[in-house]
């Protein structure tokens, strides 16, 4: 196994020693191709699948569909946000502009199959304003999850109300379960609420709807470099057999550089490392290295570069169900680590 060390420079400069990747086995950049996942299918975990289809909005063109919409002056529809603070990736939006009546959103999903019983149900949301004092009345502000059955009866709503927060975009999550009395088919709905109690204008994204198991999420907490920016992960597409355009991002990062994408089946370990494995400066390694992957940084300046790696995901069946952890380093003179790495958070997925 061998080691290496990169060194970068900042545009302009000379190079600085600011990368040592002593402690990362120097893989020869893989093709994107079965390759990258042929290793894992041996001891990835299985979970149970998100049974809401489309949950994640990253598969296009949607299943979802308008039902209803009554802002004249707003729109509605697939968006770019970071609902999570994280990505960007695709989520379903209503940007309400009309402050004079009360205005909402309606879209519905494709039917799914549930048995009975008792099932995980979780959803993010963000709501950005133009200004920073938390939104009013966060009761009538809010995104509901309604589920029905094949008889149009609703059996299940659950509720997220504005959190009160300060600042341009407040950010919540529900997470809790919902009862399935008996074996039928389901189509869930959401419902985006604005009150002109709220006397502001605001655009509410919705993303990573599940009733099971989430395909993606994020976990732990990155690191900042220079700017005190800290790269986000992101994520392009969804994660599904045999798709040629699933690929995971960095973004907010030190441009231009190197960045470092890892791979793995664990976030437990690393060769010989217990995971998370203190980088030093509150940085942590959070994923094992079985897939290590140079990637090219583009932007220049604090805080705009980005970089992306395709994943292609074989037309195997024996894929579905395989869970994989992922993170991003990124060479960064301003990182506070004797590595030189601003790193980001975990993210999960699952391939379905």
């Amino acid at each position: 196994m061998r080691f290496t060390a990169y060194r970068v420079s900042r545009a302009g400069g000379s190079p600085q020693a600011v990368a040592t990747l002593a402690i990362f086995p120097r893989l020869h950049p893989m093709h994107t191709t079965p390759l990258l996942f042929a290793t894992t299918l041996a001891t990835a975990s299985l979970f149970a699948q998100n049974q809401v289809p489309q949950g994640d909005f990253q598969a296009t063109p949607t299943t979802w569909t308008m039902a209803a919409f009554n802002d004249p002056l707003g729109t509605t529809g697939l968006v770019s946000a970071r609902v999570q603070g994280h990505g960007p990736s695709l989520a379903l939006a209503a940007d309400f502009q009309t402050l004079n009546s009360v205005r909402s959103a309606t879209w519905r999903g494709a039917p799914f199959a549930l048995t009975a019983g008792v099932w995980p149900v979780g959803f993010a949301v963000s709501w950005e304003k133009q200004v920073t004092p938390p939104i009013p009345y966060p009761t009538v502000n809010r995104v509901e999850l309604r589920l029905y059955d094949a008889n149009n009866v609703v059996v299940s709503t659950v509720t997220l109300n504005s959190p009160n927060q300060t600042g341009l975009i407040e950010r919540a999550a529900f997470a809790g379960t919902v009862n399935i009395a008996s074996a039928d088919t389901f189509t869930p709905e959401l419902f985006l609420r604005h009150s002109n109690l709220a006397g502001i204008p605001f655009t509410c994204a919705v993303d990573d709807v599940f009733i099971g198991s989430p395909d993606g999420w994020y976990f732990a907490a990155g690191c900042a470099g220079s700017g005190a920016f800290t790269p986000v992960p992101g994520v392009t597409e969804a994660p599904l057999v045999g798709s040629s355009n699933f690929a995971l991002s960095v973004h907010d990062t030190f441009g231009p550089t190197l960045a470092f994408f890892l791979m793995d089946v664990s976030n437990t370990s690393a060769g010989g490392l217990a995971l998370p494995f203190a980088l030093g400066g509150g940085c942590d390694l959070l994923v094992g290295t079985s897939v290590l992957l140079p990637a090219a940084v583009t932007g220049v300046g604090n805080g705009v570069g980005t970089a992306s790696q395709l994943l292609p995901i074989p037309a195997s069946p024996g894929l579905a169900n395989v869970v994989l952890y992922a993170q991003w380093g990124v060479a960064d003179p301003g990182a506070p680590n004797p590595f030189g790495l601003a790193m980001t958070a975990g993210f999960g997925f699952r391939i379905r």
